[in-house]
């Protein structure tokens, strides 16, 4: 007697509750389409007898089925759709949310822009201490006695700092970029140029040689007419 139910792990497909048009297959009897079940099949099968085990049509894909729902020669099963927990009580967590606290879902709907202004309002209504130069160091550390209020001061100075120096990097790189593209639009144009200075020498010298070829003519002729 075959066996009433598919051999995949955590399907729960058989012959009393399968769907219409679901269907059983066996195992394959060539050696080399064992060696590829095998290689898709591992540890997704808790049992796997080649003679006994069967396989719903859930887990082929249309393309491994002919006309009358029967596998190719071919068929691989390669579709094993994820368990679904069984406790209601658990809650699945999205891979792109998992990890992602509040501010990254925050940030992540801000342009560079709104996010630079929302900085620059932000410290344009707080106030620098006006003591702070006293407790910097000349290596730009605070000393162990410096209140949080100047430590953060220093922070945001220094990533002020850091963002002018990447500001003027960027433009710094676009003019080069700008260069470039210059240089190679007047490339372009000075061999495109050349190109028509070619074709141009070629049409001349194309022209001397016809004005060439009919002086040879007229001197044949003249040669021919005084040996007359």
């Amino acid at each position: 007697m075959a066996p009433a139910h598919c051999v995949i792990k955590g399907c729960k497909t058989s012959i009393f509750n399968k769907a219409p048009g679901v269907s059983f297959h066996p195992c394959p009897t060539s050696i080399e389409m064992r060696n590829r079940w095998l290689h898709v099949l591992k540890n997704r099968c808790a049992i796997l007898d080649w003679s006994k085990s069967r396989i719903c049509s859930k887990h082929f894909e249309n393309k491994y089925m002919d006309s009358q729902r029967r596998l190719k020669p071919n068929a691989v099963p390669t579709l094993f759709p994820a368990l679904v927990t069984d406790s209601a009580s658990k809650t699945i967590v999205k891979p792109s949310d998992a990890g992602r606290t509040k501010l990254d879902k925050a940030f992540s709907k801000l342009t560079q822009a709104e996010l630079m202004s929302d900085i620059k309002f932000t410290l344009a209504r707080m106030k620098e201490p006006i003591n702070l130069n006293e407790f910097v160091n000349d290596d730009l550390k605070c000393r162990s006695d410096a209140p949080i209020e100047a430590k953060l001061w220093v922070l945001i100075k220094k990533q002020e700092y850091l963002n002018n120096m990447l500001t003027e990097s960027v433009l710094k790189n676009n003019k080069q970029l700008e260069v470039m593209q210059k240089s190679l639009a007047e490339t372009k144009s000075g061999r495109k140029e050349m190109e028509q200075n070619i074709e141009n020498y070629k049409y001349v010298v194309k022209c001397l040689q016809e004005k060439q070829a009919t002086l040879e003519e007229q001197i044949e002729i003249l040669t021919a007419i005084e040996s007359r």
